[in-house]
C-alpha cells in the first residue's frame, strides 16, 4: 500500500502557513469593509452570553464538527471567554498547550478572526489531499478558543495535527497573502 503522508518539504510547507500574521488579518479586516462594507466589530458589540455562543456556536464549533470531522477530533472544545460583563470570575488567558500551534500571530477581530476560521475549515475539509493524508490525525484532541469579549478578539490553539492538515490545504491550493516556499 501506498505511502500517503505528506513528503518532507510538503509538511515544510503546510507548517509555515500558520500562525497567520498580523499583516494577513490586517488585509482580510480592510477588504471585508471597504468591498463588503463590513466593519470591525467594535468593542461592546457581544453583549451578551446568548450572542457570544451563538456566534462562536456557528463560526467556530459547527464548522469544525462539519468539516475537520476526518480528523476525528473530540466534539468537547474548550472555550475560554474573557472580560465579558456576565461572568463574575474572569478567567485568565489560557496558554497555548506545548503540542499546540495558533491560528493567529497575535488575537484577531474577532469577526475576521471567525469568518476565517470557518472558511480554512472549509477549505480543509474539501481538500481531498488534506483529507487523504490526515485522516484521523487529530483523534481526541480538542480546540482551545480563546475570546476576549472586551477587544473583541479572538485566537485558536489548534493541535499540531490540525494546523497541519490546515496548513497542508491552504499550502495545496491557497496562499493567503503569505509567501509560500
Amino acid at each position: 500500500m501506498k505511502n500517503t503522508l505528506p513528503t518532507s518539504r510538503m509538511q515544510d510547507r503546510a507548517a509555515s502557513v500558520l500562525p497567520l500574521t498580523a499583516f494577513t488579518i490586517a488585509t482580510l479586516e480592510a477588504r471585508l469593509f471597504l468591498e463588503e462594507n463590513v466593519p470591525p466589530l467594535p468593542p461592546g458589540t457581544m453583549k451578551t452570553p446568548a450572542m457570544v455562543a451563538g456566534f462562536l456556536r456557528d463560526t467556530v464549533i459547527r464548522p469544525t464538527l462539519k468539516y475537520l470531522d476526518m480528523l476525528g477530533m473530540s466534539a468537547d472544545h474548550e472555550l475560554v471567554v474573557r472580560h465579558a460583563p456576565w461572568i463574575a470570575n474572569d478567567p485568565k488567558a489560557p496558554d497555548c498547550p506545548e503540542n499546540d500551534r495558533l491560528l493567529f500571530e497575535r488575537p484577531a477581530g474577532i469577526l475576521v478572526g471567525c469568518l476565517l476560521f470557518r472558511y480554512l475549515c472549509a477549505m480543509t475539509g474539501q481538500s481531498n489531499n488534506a483529507r487523504r493524508s490526515y485522516r484521523n490525525a487529530a483523534a481526541g484532541m480538542h480546540l482551545i478558543v480563546d475570546v476576549d469579549v472586551a477587544a473583541p478578539s479572538i485566537q485558536i490553539f489548534l493541535p499540531e495535527s490540525v494546523a497541519m492538515a490546515i496548513g497542508h490545504a491552504v499550502a495545496t491550493h491557497y496562499h493567503l497573502g503569505k509567501s509560500i516556499p
